[in-house]
């Protein structure tokens, strides 16, 4: 069994080779903000599988998610995959899928141009907020109490339709009720019933209390680097042993 482990320096040393047992390649795949887009740690793993039998590949930072598990449908390694990845990172994506299984969400959408915080107005009301679409806390970037303050917000830096800068936002209701993290609240549990399960690789949610009383879901966060390291570690180098089971 040879396990490539996609490891950043911020997670600190961690013994991967003896919770292994030898059987561990750690790539680094730390980013600095000059290199975030870089392809460097896609491009080892590729090169090692192209010589090496891969047998399972390990990421515990959540910013390594979605890479590895590209890497996975790339390599044919079981697994968490993309697109389940994309689950844990993406706020847009959370809420299609969670919306879709019949689980409240706070309503959002992407908020690239001026015309889709206009559209969210329209819907919605005022006030909104514009939060960061990936993230484990989603920041808050802007709130708009008003149309004075979408269009002060939107002469920052939104254009007509320009979405390079800014596809990483979306738009919102601004939401201030009660705040419930983790199981025990029935959107909670209604969405982490219908989230994908995959061994090694955990979610949070949490959701928030609308103006009307309805718990709705908000976030969706990967919490693996916060979770025991080498309960994950082995859960995901061992997804071949457990396709081989079923």
């Amino acid at each position: 069994m040879t396990v490539v482990v996609l490891h950043r320096r911020s997670l600190g040393e961690l013994p991967y080779g003896e919770w292994l047992g030898g059987d561990a390649i750690v790539v680094d795949s730390s980013t600095t903000a000059a290199d975030s887009a870089s392809a460097t740690a896609e491009l080892a793993v590729l090169s090692l599988a192209s010589n090496t039998h891969v047998t399972a590949l390990v990421a515990l930072h959540p910013d390594d998610q979605i890479r590895a598990g590209a890497l996975r449908d790339r390599l044919g390694l079981p697994g968490q995959t993309r697109d389940e990845a994309v689950v844990g990172a993406d706020a847009i994506r959370a809420a299609d899928l969670l919306g879709a299984a019949g689980v409240p969400v706070v309503p959002r959408a992407p908020a690239a141009t001026i015309p889709d915080l206009y559209r969210a107005a329209h819907t919605w009301g005022y006030p909104l907020v514009v939060r960061r679409r990936r993230g484990p806390e989603r920041a808050v970037v802007a709130g708009l109490a008003d149309e004075t303050a979408l269009r002060a917000f939107a002469r920052g830096g939104l254009a007509e339709g320009d979405t390079a800068a800014t596809a990483g936002l979306t738009v919102e209701p601004a939401t201030t009720g009660p705040r419930h993290r983790g199981p025990g609240n029935p959107a909670t549990d209604a969405a982490l019933a219908a989230l994908p399960a995959m061994p090694g690789h955990p979610f949070e949610v949490e959701a928030v209390q609308d103006a009307l009383g309805t718990w709705r879901v908000d976030i969706v966060r990967y919490t693996g680097d916060t979770a025991d390291a080498r309960h994950l570690v082995d859960a995901q180098a061992r997804q071949l042993e457990s396709a081989e089971a079923v």
